[in-house]
């Protein structure tokens, strides 16, 4: 239950952040996206499934790697933005008169 609130929140920063103005066509709100499609691809992967062995496999690969990369892209998005923000504050400071 807890991955599918956290995959509704990132698919729907997007859409919050073009609620409140923001520019949304950045790398970082994709990525954001990107990872809440990992984390939805990960929740129906604790079903008990019948079927064939390969299957049940299959399934527990998924499980197992597509969380990571929900978070691996949850990172990159943050790094990307602090970095961001840090080139903004940087560019800020150059333009003050001391």
């Amino acid at each position: 239950m807890n991955l599918i609130l956290l995959a509704i929140a990132c698919l729907s920063l997007q859409f919050v952040a073009k609620y409140v103005g923001h520019n949304v066509k950045q790398l970082p709100y994709d990525m954001v996206g990107l990872g809440g499609l990992f984390f939805l691809l990960a929740a129906p992967s604790s079903l008990d499934l019948g079927g064939v062995e390969i299957l049940h496999s299959l399934v527990g690969m998924v499980s197992s790697i597509s969380p990571i990369m929900g978070w691996f892209c949850l990172l990159g998005a943050t790094m990307m933005s602090v970095l961001d923000i840090l080139m903004h504050l940087m560019h800020i400071e150059k333009l003050l008169p001391h």
